[in-house]
């Protein structure tokens, strides 16, 4: 979900206080030229509760710094999950596909945006990254494990070593990291500094210590605490929200393939799956729920298709008192799936209107091819 305007952290505290609205809200404003300003403060709020799944506090809101947190955790979210299938080419290359949380959001990405060549190449990032060796380095720091920044350690301890082998790579791929990922890597840095910087894009710092070691201070860095946490915490919301989403959708298919044996048996109509080409959500309903999200905001397509069937059939009650006419004129702009599935929900939710619909119109069979 992406904010209204980036860098969003000079009031947080007027954030954090706006007043709660919901999906239908929020989705609707998108689409208009002007918002008050209260209204932002509230689409604001709005997409940090949903980015994160927590309350929203003025720490919280600073914390986001305009969405700029959550791409990273997401960028974090990618790397840290398993790497896809090896495919070999003709030539006997080797190549690893990214996690499927990666590839479809660069999919997800090509389909909102079909028009535009300016995408954001997310499965190129992970490859550079899953190229560092990135992943090993993060599993083990996420376990506790500490990296030294001594030299004469750093080659006996294996994730150090694995540290500076990322260091080398960095240096000896400086052009191409700055042209992917956008850092600059100096080639005189240090191999922790470097590591820090991969960690910055990541939404990670360091925190380091320093014992006395045969009489010596030898400095022990690892992963900031409270960084670990929150990033914690939000991968396991996305993931929730991912199976949540997972579940919906098998159900949305199960209500369809009943949706279309009624139709079937019925009325003797074949129905086709939904749509993928939608249009946007209907305009909300003024009825004050909270229908939070997640996943950048982004709802399954077969739950949209099933919500603006709804969201018609309502209408086309509604225009029953206004006459035959008006609810053939509302039928007449929806898709032949579109249109079945609002006569299904009519008649299921008012069946004496549905039943005066018949016998305004006893040939509205006609109206649904």
């Amino acid at each position: 979900m992406t904010p209204l305007f980036s860098g969003f952290v000079r009031n947080p505290g007027k954030v954090a206080n706006a007043k709660d609205i919901d999906r239908r809200t929020y989705d609707s404003r998108q689409n208009q030229d002007y918002l008050k300003p209260e209204e932002v403060l509230e689409c604001e709020k709005f997409r940090i509760q949903d980015t994160y799944g927590m309350t929203v506090t003025p720490e919280l809101v600073e914390k986001d710094d305009g969405g700029r947190l959550i791409r990273k955790i997401i960028s974090l979210e990618g790397i840290l999950a398993q790497a896809g299938e090896i495919i070999t080419s003709d030539q006997g290359r080797e190549f690893v596909t990214p996690p499927d949380v990666v590839a479809q959001r660069d999919k997800s990405e090509r389909e909102r945006l079909a028009i535009c060549t300016d995408w954001g190449n997310y499965s190129t990032s992970w490859l550079m990254r899953h190229r560092l060796g990135l992943r090993a380095v993060l599993m083990d720091l996420f376990a506790g494990v500490e990296v030294t920044g001594t030299e004469p350690v750093l080659q006996a301890v294996s994730v150090s070593h694995a540290v500076r082998l990322i260091a080398q790579f960095s240096k000896r791929n400086a052009p191409h990291i700055k042209g992917i990922l956008n850092l600059t890597i100096p080639l005189d840095e240090s191999p922790m500094w470097i590591l820090g910087q991969y960690l910055e894009q990541l939404g990670l710092s360091t925190e380091s210590r320093r014992p006395v070691e045969d009489g010596k201070r030898v400095r022990y860095y690892s992963l900031n605490t409270e960084d670990v946490v929150f990033a914690q915490q939000v991968l396991q919301y996305r993931q929730k929200q991912r199976e949540e989403r997972e579940i919906k959708r098998q159900e949305e298919q199960e209500r369809h393939a009943a949706y279309a044996a009624t139709m079937q048996a019925q009325y003797g109509i074949e129905v086709d799956r939904p749509s993928s080409n939608l249009p946007s959500t209907p305009p909300a309903n003024k009825d004050g729920s909270n229908n939070w999200g997640g996943m950048d905001g982004q709802q399954n397509l077969s739950n949209q298709w099933w919500d603006r069937v709804k969201y018609y059939a309502r209408l086309a009650i509604e225009r029953l008192e206004h006459g035959i006419d008006s609810v053939k004129e509302l039928l007449s702009t929806l898709t032949s799936d579109q249109r079945w599935g609002v006569i299904l929900e009519f008649e299921e939710v008012s069946p004496e209107k549905f039943t005066q619909l018949v016998s305004d119109a006893p040939q509205w069979v006609e109206w649904m091819g």
